[in-house]
């Protein structure tokens, strides 16, 4: 199994936020995270939280696997 990577994983959430026309903001409200905490995500700093994956998931109508890579 592939370790996680958070750059990769960063620009994997960035790029579903931005196909669906998404601000930092618009990602961040719902999941309950600040837009700065986004940003951190989409830079590569760090990971969401482990029990963010599945509300993202879902927010972005795909499936775990498609998410974390």
């Amino acid at each position: 199994m592939d370790r996680m990577n958070s750059v990769e994983t960063g620009a994997r959430i960035a790029a579903l936020r931005k196909e669906r026309g998404m601000t930092q903001r618009d990602l961040a409200q719902p999941v309950g995270v600040s837009d700065k905490a986004v940003s951190k995500w989409e830079r590569g700093e760090c990971f969401p939280d482990v029990t963010l994956f599945p509300r993202l998931a879902a927010l972005f109508e795909v499936d775990l696997e498609e998410l974390m890579g």
